[in-house]
């Protein structure tokens, strides 16, 4: 596996481990509803279009952990130039 397999690997895995960290798991129904992430920490609830949040800012921190690790990488690549 050359360097840029192993960055997409990394990346990919950064983007999998914060989807499944901020992905809501569990919650209560009270006004408004309040729930919680898989270590208990409290996210937007809703996992469809009928919520604002809920699954969006799951997958919008799995893309921006992708995102800072592939930046991450490039920025090593170039200062070894």
């Amino acid at each position: 596996m050359g360097r840029y397999g192993a960055t997409a690997w990394t990346a990919s895995a950064a983007a999998l481990l914060v989807f499944l960290l901020l992905l809501p798991v569990g919650g209560n129904d009270t006004d408004p509803p309040e729930c919680s992430s898989l270590f208990g920490y409290v996210v937007p609830c809703g996992l469809g279009p009928d919520q604002s949040n809920g699954i969006g800012f799951a997958l919008a921190g799995a893309l921006l952990s992708s995102a800072l690790v592939a930046a991450g990488a490039l920025a090593t690549s170039v200062s070894r130039r």
